[in-house]
Parts: C-alpha cells; structure tokens; sequence
C-alpha cells in the first residue's frame, strides 16, 4: 500500500511539474505570436499608401488598442514586450527541454529505487 502511494505520489509530482513547464511555454509562446503578427499588421497599416492618414489611427487601433500615447510613442511598450518575448522564446527553449527531461528521469530513478 505505501509503495502505491509512493509511486502515485512521484508520478503526480513529476506531471505537475512538466505541466507547469508546458502551460508558461504555451502561454508565452501564445503571446508572442499574437504581438507578433499585430505589430505587424500595424506595420502594414501604417506603410499602405492607399490608406487615407486620418483613417490610419482607427484601423491601428481596430488591430489592438495601445497602452501609450503619443507623448510616450504609441506603441512602444508593445514593441518591447515583442522584444523581451523574442529574448525567452529563443533563449528558454533548450532550458525548458532539459528541465522535463530533468524530472522526468528523477521520477523514474525515484520509483526504480524502492524497487531495489
């Protein structure tokens, strides 16, 4: 009985834990494609001549609502959350692979060992 326990209780542990990995991995993944292609399509809007220029700010902000003002450029905090988003997306990829790796193998070792 409290070898079942045990085992239950590190598989859980072990779930848990590569579940918290995966939903920051998706959810920071989720918003930087969304900024992405917003920046974007602000970018297109802003660069088509065939739009009138007092037309310009609606469709903008038809796309996505900026947290700036002019005073503060637009969007410029959109731009540097794109840019610290493109920092983790590129840079935590590997980190993140060898962490549930990580508890993944301390999880088996963990439940091979009350077997010996």
């Amino acid at each position: 009985m409290l070898f079942s326990i045990t085992v239950a209780v590190v598989c859980v542990g072990a779930a848990f834990s590569v579940a918290g990995v995966y939903w920051g991995a998706i959810g920071t993944l989720r918003n930087y494609r969304t900024l992405k292609s917003d920046l974007q399509r602000l970018d297109d809007i802003a660069h088509d001549a065939s739009i009138p220029e007092d037309e310009k700010t609606a469709l903008r902000h038809a796309v996505r609502v900026p947290h700036g003002n002019w005073g503060m450029v637009e969007y410029f905090d959109e731009h540097a959350q794109l840019n610290a988003l493109t920092l983790v997306a590129e840079g935590l990829k590997w980190p993140a692979l060898l962490t549930v790796a990580g508890v993944l193998l301390s999880a088996l070792g963990s439940v091979l060992s009350l077997w010996l």
